[in-house]
């Protein structure tokens, strides 16, 4: 097996070095259920471990037969880079993902399955080694913001001007009566009608503030 390259090695050369490195007992899942073969062997990493379908749940298990497969990989660079897998050190995928305390991958709206080859994930470290994902910061857009500003004061502005002009222009009612609704004339008046709609747009304003103020790209 030392002589023959990782990309040959079939399932049955799989089962050796499990065996060899003291693994017997996932042969069985990873050789015969899961086909597992050189090539794969070398693309897996701990993220392929913990979630399905292997679903070790060993730690030990998995943390000493992810630096078997790490020493592996180190030893065989050349077919790493010609299958396109980047070795950092770590993992060749799924370096990136946030592990929960019971080995789950954590998983947003934004995220994946697995993590794709290249791609930069904004990443912090746990003390115990462990990877965590951090929020990607928006940049700040401070013209939109300034143009936003000068477009709510106009218009706050203008409507306010508008109205006091209009409430001021309103002919007398006793001389000029409005005109006739069909509809209105047909509904018996609610005399608290126009004090709950105040009331509703007072509340909804309170909450278009707290989601301005509380928003995390506020």
């Amino acid at each position: 097996m030392t002589q023959l390259s990782v990309r040959r090695w079939t399932t049955k050369h799989v089962a050796k070095w499990l065996k060899e490195e003291g693994f017997c007992d996932y042969v069985d899942l990873l050789c015969n259920r899961h086909r597992l073969d050189g090539t794969s062997l070398l693309a897996l990493s701990e993220y392929d471990l913990r979630s399905p379908p292997l679903e070790l749940k060993v730690l030990g298990d998995i943390k000493r037969l992810m630096v078997s497969i790490r020493k592996l990989q180190k030893q065989n660079l050349d077919v790493l880079e010609e299958l396109g897998l980047p070795f950092d050190g770590h993992s060749p995928t799924g370096a990136g993902l946030e592990w929960l305390c019971n080995g789950d991958g954590a998983r947003d709206c934004d995220s994946t399955d697995t993590a794709p080859v290249g791609e930069e994930y904004h990443t912090g470290q746990y003390t115990n080694g462990k990877y965590k994902s951090t929020p990607r910061r928006l940049d700040p857009e401070y013209w939109k913001t300034a143009l936003s500003s000068v477009y709510v004061v106009f218009v706050f502005g203008f409507t306010s001007f508008v109205m006091v002009i209009v409430h001021e222009r309103v002919p007398d009612m006793r001389t000029y009566p409005p005109l006739p609704d069909i509809f209105l004339d047909s509904v018996p008046r609610i005399p608290w009608a126009f004090a709950m709609a105040e009331a509703c747009g007072v509340i909804l304003c309170n909450i278009w503030l707290m989601v301005l103020l509380l928003h995390k790209h506020r």
